[in-house]
């Protein structure tokens, strides 16, 4: 059986308009927005808790290493801390215990989550898209859990404050913030066609940012009421404790049991081959194969070998899909500066949890604001009109053996550009900050920096086209791939290197971490200049002709659940 192209997916997401998938009750029906709606509970819950991690390390460092800064205040054990002195939090030796702490919760955060997020994203396919939710929620649930739990009895354990560090290991070995990504991603890709992904993806953005812009507002609020920092832990696990019962008891299930059914099959014979493969390797032999489930999904944007445009040129290696891959995992390293930023502004602004929440409230009100309405109407205005193109498609039914369908082909280019134009006005911020250190300037680099965020829908939009044009039909993979390699960049290289030069340069210039996060924008934005999308013609030729109308619904099946299935 052919593998179903894009066009043949394209064609049996037209079908779905058809009476008998739309006259279902609206509580039936399956939408994106049974993912969405709850977005903002996930959003929040990590909003609430970013800022107040901070603190909460700067206070107990404070008290492990100058507990001379609380002599004469009632804050004299770990479970009385209600904010942390100035002076404390400026202190040099402080800063770099705080440091060391967010570099080491992201490291193992990041660590452990690239060895798990693949594998729970697999599990999705075989049992549901909502035991991905399950999953990572209960392990986010499980880190603020962490936090409040060490703040009541950290005291009595060796190693005081070095204890928080099982909140990463736990959320990592549940997926961590990646996983909770590829489920709504997944979910999003499993409701929407490939007409309103894009829109949708873009909405998707606009609310995450939203949620994270009243997790902070919010948790403020708490903290100016009960002036205690961990109520903020138990805010958050409120928030996800309500996610996991919607989850449970409103959430549908966007994957039939005949797909599930379909990956569990795809899974055994897999498992099966490679049992067989490894029953004449070496223990090294033994020891790779183990770790290929892991590594499996980044297999899809490795560069690929393209016909030349005659039969007596060589092929040659297409490498516009990984270019574009490597741009936008330079941009999970580059947005890896952020706890780095509010341990900026504590020691030279001195800024709180409650300055440093509000600030983030604006920054991700911003990010929302333009991704929900600003964005979406730039690229109803800008974006080329859709070009109708004529596609032939085997029939068994018709006399002549094939019929004729119209299909609207998008402009290849122009999301290309606007990713292009995105990173441009982000790098512009970034050097205005270097060069004007102040709260002003930060703000206006939280305020205009929303205009480099379009970066993220439109680079997944070129991604998934570049994808598409190979001949690619596992989407979910390249979310997969996509979630690991946002680990790897931004939670584990990336707190290396904000770590190690934040270390060094803090008593001298703290700002750096704003020069590197300029470096790297320019070198996603020249990775970027690099990537060439296919043309109208290319993209016309390459979909041509489809598969019989007979083997289009096993093949989008298939396609579906990130599989391929040959017979």
């Amino acid at each position: 059986m052919p593998h179903p192209d894009e066009s043949t997916r394209l064609l049996q997401e037209g079908r779905e308009g058809t009476p008998e998938h739309t006259e279902v009750p609206w509580w039936k029906k399956q939408s994106p927005w049974w993912a969405m709606a709850v977005l903002p509970l996930c959003t929040m819950a990590m909003g609430i808790s970013v800022a107040p991690r901070i603190e909460v390390y700067t206070s107990l460092a404070c008290l492990a290493h100058r507990p001379d800064f609380y002599e004469g205040t009632m804050a004299t054990t770990w479970d009385t801390i209600k904010s942390v002195p100035p002076l404390c939090a400026s202190d040099p030796e402080v800063m770099k215990v705080v440091a060391k702490l967010i570099t080491a919760e992201n490291t193992i955060v990041g660590v452990s989550s690239s060895l798990t997020t693949g594998l729970w994203s697999s599990l999705s396919d075989r049992t549901g898209r909502r035991s991905l939710f399950y999953i990572a929620t209960f392990g986010a649930l499980c880190g603020n859990a962490v936090f409040i739990l060490v703040n009541y009895f950290g005291k009595y354990l060796p190693g005081r404050y070095w204890w928080l560090l099982l909140a990463p290991l736990l959320e990592g070995l549940f997926g961590g913030m990646a996983a909770s990504v590829v489920a709504f991603a997944s979910y999003v890709s499993d409701t929407t066609t490939e007409q309103t992904r894009s829109r949708t993806l873009s909405i998707k953005y606009g609310i995450h940012w939203t949620g994270i812009s009243l997790g902070p507002l919010i948790g403020s609020l708490a903290l100016r009421v009960t002036g205690d920092i961990v109520s903020l832990f138990y805010i958050a696990v409120a928030l996800q404790a309500t996610l996991l019962l919607y989850v449970k008891f409103i959430m549908l299930e966007p994957l039939s049991e005949e797909r599930q059914g379909l990956a569990r099959a795809s899974w055994k014979l897999y498992r099966d081959e490679g049992k067989q493969a490894r029953e004449g390797q070496g223990w090294l032999g033994k020891l790779w194969s183990s770790f290929l489930p892991i590594v499996r999904p980044l297999s899809v944007i490795l560069p690929v070998k393209k016909r030349g445009s005659s039969p007596s040129s060589k092929p040659r290696r297409d490498w516009n899909l990984f270019l574009a891959v490597m741009s936008i995992a330079l941009m999970y390293m580059a947005a890896g500066d952020l706890l780095y930023k509010f341990q900026y502004t504590a020691a030279v602004f001195g800024w709180t949890a409650e300055e440093n929440g509000y600030f983030l409230s604006m920054l991700s009100a911003s990010r929302g604001l333009y991704l929900m309405i600003i964005l979406p109407l730039i690229i109803k205005l800008l974006k080329p009109p859709t070009r109708e193109v004529e596609i032939r498609v085997e029939s068994d039914v018709e006399p002549s053996g094939y019929r004729i369908i119209v299909q609207k082909l998008e402009s290849p280019t122009f999301d290309l550009h606007l990713a292009r134009i995105s990173l441009s006005v982000e790098a512009l911020l970034y050097v205005v900050m270097v060069l004007i250190p102040s709260p002003a300037s930060l703000y206006l680099l939280g305020s205009l920096g929303a205009c480099g965020t379009g970066f993220q829908p439109a680079i997944q939009s070129v991604i998934l086209s570049l994808y598409m044009h190979q001949g690619g039909l596992e989407v979910g993979a390249v979310f997969g791939a996509l979630g690991v390699l946002a680990n790897v960049f931004g939670q584990v290289l990336s707190p290396v290197l904000y770590g190690s030069v934040y270390v060094a340069t803090l008593a001298v210039f703290p700002g750096s971490i704003f020069v590197i996060s300029m470096l790297v924008i320019a070198s996603a934005i020249f990775i970027l200049c690099l990537v060439r999308m296919p043309s109208h013609d290319e993209s016309i030729a390459k979909h041509g002709t489809l598969a019989p109308d007979s083997e289009l619904q096993v093949g989008v099946e298939a396609c579906s659940t990130g599989i391929l299935v040959d017979t």
